[in-house]
């Protein structure tokens, strides 16, 4: 379960991810780390919201995760494109496939962005019991999470190997 959600308003600018931990603690790869943790505890409850489709739904964990969706994605983003891919960047180990792959990465982030808004409006709506079309939701659901899996596991395997603060 994710841990330590905050309802608060922060102002745009803020890179807050609505975490407690993850807000509390100072930005560095420990931070990524622990943020990739909390994407991963997110997906597990996505794909449990995706389970219980349509006739098992859990309306109070549907907008818990609405809740967490948008600002956890956004914060984690904000500080790879600012902190981390700038530090890769400039390493003498970079190579010249670097680039092209961290524009690739910063493109699937700004669709991340958007899918996450979209599945936060139509988690909303789960959770308050309006109708929805509960295959697209599902397929909506599982979309997101594998490609949210599939970034992380990437990340980690092919940008953050031997990388340190």
């Amino acid at each position: 379960m994710l841990t330590n959600i905050e309802n608060s308003k922060r102002s745009a600018s803020d890179t807050w991810t609505g975490n407690r931990l993850l807000d509390a603690g100072k930005r560095d790869l420990a931070w990524l780390y622990r943020a990739h943790t909390e994407q991963l505890a997110l997906c597990r409850e996505l794909e449990e919201i995706a389970d219980s489709l349509p006739a098992s739904i859990n309306r109070q964990k549907c907008i818990y995760a609405a809740k967490a969706l948008g600002p956890l994605i956004k914060g984690i983003h904000h500080y790879e494109e600012t902190v981390l891919f700038p530090q890769l960047q400039s390493s003498p180990d970079a190579t010249d496939a670097l680039g092209p792959t961290l524009e690739r990465l910063k493109f699937e982030h700004c669709e991340d962005e958007c899918f996450a808004e979209e599945l936060t409006d139509a988690l909303l709506k789960l959770g308050s019991g309006d109708r929805v079309n509960m295959e697209a939701v599902g397929y909506m659901l599982r979309g997101f999470f594998e490609g949210i899996r599939r970034h992380i596991a990437f990340e980690r395997e092919h940008l953050l190997q031997g990388v340190t603060d």
